[in-house]
């Protein structure tokens, strides 16, 4: 399961980055991800025990929504700009449609919305640890 490889790679980061004891974590998780966050959060806290660092770490997850640029025509767009092709998509294909599957095939069955290319990619899939904050109060940025 990926959701234990994203939870012990997070509390390893934190315990390998971080002498203080952290409180919170805040983690980004792209929309497409389609990692179970109570898993995700069940790990953690499993794998946050084993670590005097992480013991009490709170873990908060942001969803961060993404963002494509044309190639094409170099314009930007969101989600909301393709919905109703993503409806098609998923309305086609039922509920284990290809893009939940593989997010990376975005270019296949979606087009921009401005001049019609397939030549698209997607921005901000990447999980990040946003921000921290360490028992001393202070907040620090790791990624």
């Amino acid at each position: 399961m990926h959701e234990w490889s994203i939870a012990y790679s997070i509390v390893k980061t934190l315990t390998n980055n971080f002498t203080k004891k952290v409180l919170k974590a805040t983690l980004v998780i792209p929309q497409f991800s389609f990692l179970d966050l109570e898993i995700l959060k069940d790990a953690f806290n499993e794998l946050k025990k084993e670590n005097e660092i992480t013991q009490n770490t709170e873990l908060e997850i942001r969803i961060a929504e993404p963002r494509f640029r044309c190639r094409s025509c170099n314009r930007e767009f969101s989600m909301s700009d393709v919905e109703k092709q993503l409806s098609d998509v998923r309305s086609e294909y039922g509920e284990e449609y290809p893009l939940h599957l593989m997010p990376e095939l975005f270019p296949v069955f979606l087009k921009c919305p401005y001049c019609g290319s397939h030549d698209i990619e997607a921005k901000g899939q990447e999980i990040y640890i946003e921000n921290v904050v360490e028992k001393s109060g202070a907040v620090a940025r790791t990624s």
